[in-house]
């Protein structure tokens, strides 16, 4: 049994999404009421790395999805996500490949379901005239009963310290393949401690969810 050796403890920490899947119950993957648990490791193996866009696309949904089944699962294939902002803006591609992932609403070249159910193309938007303040946004819809949240967030409000700021400094010797173990470690707990206050802690104004 192969298993990733993980540098960051913390990821382990982090709770899983579980949901629902129909479609993976109609074709025999799971039995029908197994949940399917999509961990945070699982997004940053889809992302290829760990940032903070990818944490927090990751605690936005599970933020959404909290909101719009309280204690129940989410089923996955039966949400529709309208994402703030063009596909190829910034770090808005990766984001919305985690939304995507997690909650099977694809774009366009999704998946086109068998005998009229299971569809999960055009389930997924990037709206780049969606009303929305800085950082990340996205407005989730249950299929089923219509409710709608909008959840947005905005990482810059993330306390750092001046100490964990200035590591931010080797990211340019980093990418330069110059910089030192040292250096490195320091820049790791900038950049990794900014994930996992995203995911393990709470800070106002960081995530809002709002029904919409």
């Amino acid at each position: 049994m192969f298993h990733t050796k993980w540098k960051q403890a913390f990821y382990a920490d982090v709770e899983p999404i579980s949901l629902l899947d129909p479609l993976a119950a109609v074709l025999g993957a799971v039995e029908d009421a197994e949940p399917l648990h999509y961990s945070y490791q699982d997004c940053v193996k889809l992302a290829g790395h760990a940032c903070p866009s990818v944490s927090s696309a990751f605690q936005l949904t599970k933020l959404a999805l909290k909101k719009l089944y309280g204690d129940e699962l989410p089923v996955r294939g039966n949400l529709e996500v309208r994402f703030a902002g063009d596909r190829t803006a910034g770090a808005n591609g990766p984001i919305g490949q985690v939304i995507q992932f997690i909650t099977g609403a694809a774009i366009e070249t999704g998946f086109h379901g068998l005998g009229g159910q299971y569809s999960r193309a055009d389930l997924f938007s990037y709206d780049a005239g969606f009303d929305a303040g800085p950082g990340i946004t996205a407005e989730f819809k249950r299929t089923d009963t219509g409710r709608k949240v909008v959840v947005s967030a905005n990482p810059s409000l993330i306390p750092m310290t001046d100490e964990e700021l200035s590591y931010s400094a080797y990211l340019p010797k980093l990418l330069q393949g110059i910089a030192t173990p040292e250096e490195r470690e320091k820049f790791y707990l900038f950049w990794q401690g900014k994930n996992r206050k995203i995911l393990l802690e709470e800070h106002p104004g960081a995530f809002i969810v709002e029904q919409s």
